[in-house]
């Protein structure tokens, strides 16, 4: 008897040996496990145009199934790395009708993402003056591309989830607008083909850019308000994750840990080399700044003061490439703002800790420093003080203006902490860094 009560004992460790590593696993995945649908609708405004009285009509009704199709796919895969771990499927059609009955009744236990487009195409406010002008440079081989052909989308996004009595819960309801428009000259606009060519080009440009908007915000707003809203009901399955702006659990603590302790420092070059790819210059209407991305599910961080009242928001990396961004969470007491990006092959800067850090500890400031491109700043930590109530780590070099909201690197390429500059009653600008432990409290629900 006391060797079967030894072999129970035994089993029972293992159970729960499992039901720890499992339940740690499923704690890593912040995505919500259920299943998903998109169920796109368009319609197209084709004002000063008789397009649709042609023959025209069925090439572009073949050209909306196909681009509607390819940008429901298109967020299906961004929404599946990034907020839903169940199977997500697009529901075939771009009318109304074609996905009336589905939106109307849903499918038990699962989302649904239903997105009405409307497009306005025409011609240009100057369209009139651009034609008088055509006319009279007729006599030009190429005559000038003054005429303007234009098209505005307008996108209507509503998130429900439908519970298994089939009503249906509104998560959240946004509205995103994208415009695009071609240079042409007045007897190009004449010819149909050549106005059909340009509803071609105008529909993919502003359909990405959309694209990019709804994935740049959708994913964390969804998260949010679907633990908020209906936490009950995520909750309902052995499969379902604990509440999703928990802390993580001790087990990845020690992973994190033990890959802390084998980390080796890095000599400078390739320091850069593998940091850079992650810091990104930050432009908007009225200032520039520096970031980095904090996770490549599509989030960035820079200071609030260069982002803040922006209308539009871009991020330029040092290979060239430029995302178009939103401010998503902001702390205007430690002066940090959180991007939303679209998640396109972004690399994620190694975040560290503050909390070890040293008066005389070597660092490594990197960002957009008054336009003289990614620049590269060793520097010392002279001292620890308080703003406000805010600890800030105080730096012996003077960075630029650019380089706000860029990281502080220690000798292993970790992010300990975030640059600013502010003035300290003696001398003009001084810099500053934000301990990135204190950082951390506004976004680590979001990292990886």
């Amino acid at each position: 008897m006391p060797s079967v009560t030894r072999v129970h004992s035994r089993c029972l460790l293992i159970i729960l040996f499992m039901l720890l590593v499992f339940s740690g696993t499923a704690q890593a995945d912040e995505r919500i496990n259920r299943p998903a649908y998109i169920s796109i609708s368009l319609d197209p405004q084709l004002y000063d145009s008789n397009l649709w009285e042609t023959s025209y009509q069925e090439t572009l009704d073949q050209f909306y199934n196909t681009e509607t199709e390819d940008f429901g796919y298109g967020l299906a895969e961004g929404l599946e790395k990034t907020v839903i771990r169940g199977q997500l499927k697009v529901l075939p059609g771009y009318r109304v009708e074609d996905q009336k009955s589905f939106r109307q009744e849903g499918e038990p236990n699962t989302f649904l993402l239903a997105i009405d487009l409307r497009y306005t195409y025409g011609l240009g406010n100057g369209s009139p003056l651009a034609a008088m002008a055509t006319f009279g440079t007729c006599f030009l081989a190429s005559p000038i591309k003054m005429f303007s052909y234009s098209a505005h989308l307008e996108g209507h996004v509503v998130v429900y989830y439908v519970n298994n009595k089939r009503e249906k819960i509104r998560i959240l309801d946004r509205d995103y607008t994208s415009e695009s428009q071609l240079k042409g000259n007045f007897f190009d606009a004449q010819e149909m083909a050549q106005e059909v060519k340009w509803i071609r080009q105008l529909t993919r440009d502003t359909l990405t850019d959309m694209s990019r908007q709804i994935l740049a915000e959708l994913p964390l707003q969804l998260l949010q308000r679907s633990w908020r809203k209906i936490a009950d009901e995520l909750n309902s399955t052995p499969t379902a994750r604990r509440r999703l702006l928990s802390n993580r659990t001790t087990a990845s603590k020690r992973r994190s840990d033990k890959i802390t302790k084998t980390t080796k420092k890095l000599a400078l070059p390739e320091m850069i080399r593998q940091v850079s790819p992650g810091v990104f210059k930050v432009l908007t209407e009225k200032s520039t700044g520096s970031g980095f991305i904090i996770s490549d599910r599509g989030y960035a961080v820079t200071s609030l003061h260069v982002v803040n009242g922006a209308k539009n928001i871009k991020l330029q990396f040092l290979k060239g490439a430029t995302l178009k961004a939103r401010m998503i969470l902001n702390d205007p007491k430690l002066d940090i703002a959180v991007l939303a990006v679209a998640p396109e092959n972004l690399t994620p800067l190694q975040l560290g800790r503050s909390a070890g850090v040293n008066v005389g500890d070597a660092m490594v400031a990197i960002g957009y420093g008054e336009d003289v491109g990614l620049s590269v700043v060793p520097t010392t930590i002279t001292r620890v003080e308080e703003f406000k109530g805010t600890p800030l780590l105080r730096i012996d070099t003077e960075l630029g203006e650019g380089n706000s909201g860029g990281p502080l690197l220690d000798s292993f390429g970790r992010v300990i902490a975030i640059d600013i500059r502010r003035s300290d009653g003696q001398q003009e600008h001084v810099s500053f860094a934000i301990p990135i432990d204190e950082a951390k409290r506004l976004f680590s629900h979001l990292l990886n």
